[in-house]
């Protein structure tokens, strides 16, 4: 589900073990997973536990959860987890959306999961997050000239769902054009995870249908069209 938001503030808490009653499963699923990929690792992510809502502003208490938890709740689907992240879309001077195309390939906005370098003077500011991201996936520092971003509209699912990431969404407008953003980004993107950005004008979702995507996208950018009318 997305839904508008003006502000969103933070409480991170420290907490025992959420999934001690299926802690065994989840270490067995992931020596498994360990012993077909060497290379796996599992990271500290963060963790939306609770969540109020004042109209348009929203308070989250987060806390630390592993990467391997989460995984095993979108796999195997008997422990809840609404992992943290922020991603945005970009749109450009001439009137497009951006997003982009992964390795898979999969539809998704710019953005990633939160981690230890997205917190100032032990406060978490997802904004951090946004910026580390666009740098990390397609090369582009949004703090600059060119850009300006908003959050706008957070992705939330009921409760009774598992799995179910908690996105901070955020607009990103730039003075570039579309052919413009795939020079920066031909030149100066280090992230091997994606194939290349995609764009498509308000309306015409043609790329949709094309490959798979987040759930949520479709829903995202026909929200935005809605309200621009």
């Amino acid at each position: 589900m997305i839904t508008a938001v003006n502000n969103v503030t933070f409480t991170l808490i420290e907490h025992e073990d959420l999934f001690a009653e299926y802690r065994n499963e989840i270490e067995a699923f992931w020596a498994e997973i360990c012993r077909k990929n060497p290379h796996a690792y599992s990271e500290h992510v963060l963790s939306v536990m609770e969540t109020k809502q004042d109209g348009m502003n929203y308070a989250l208490t987060i806390g630390w959860i592993r990467f391997h938890e989460s995984f095993y709740s979108k796999m195997v689907g008997n422990i809840k987890t609404r992992t943290l992240f922020s991603g945005g879309y970009i749109l450009t001077e001439d009137g497009y959306f951006c997003v982009a195309l992964d390795k898979r390939p999969t539809i998704n906005l710019i953005g990633g999961v939160a981690s230890a370098d997205d917190f100032t003077d032990g406060q978490y500011d997802p904004e951090l997050c946004l910026i580390r991201e666009f740098k990390e996936e397609i090369g582009m520092d949004i703090t600059d000239e060119h850009f300006c971003y908003k959050l706008r509209y957070i992705r939330t699912a009921p409760d009774d769902v598992k799995y179910a990431p908690f996105g901070l969404l955020y607009e990103v407008r730039t003075t570039l054009k579309k052919e413009e953003l795939k020079v920066l980004f031909e030149k100066n993107a280090r992230d091997d995870e994606l194939q290349c950005l995609l764009f498509f004008r308000p309306g015409d979702y043609s790329i949709f249908e094309q490959y798979e995507q987040r759930p949520y996208l479709r829903e995202l950018f026909e929200r935005i069209e809605k309200e621009s009318k």
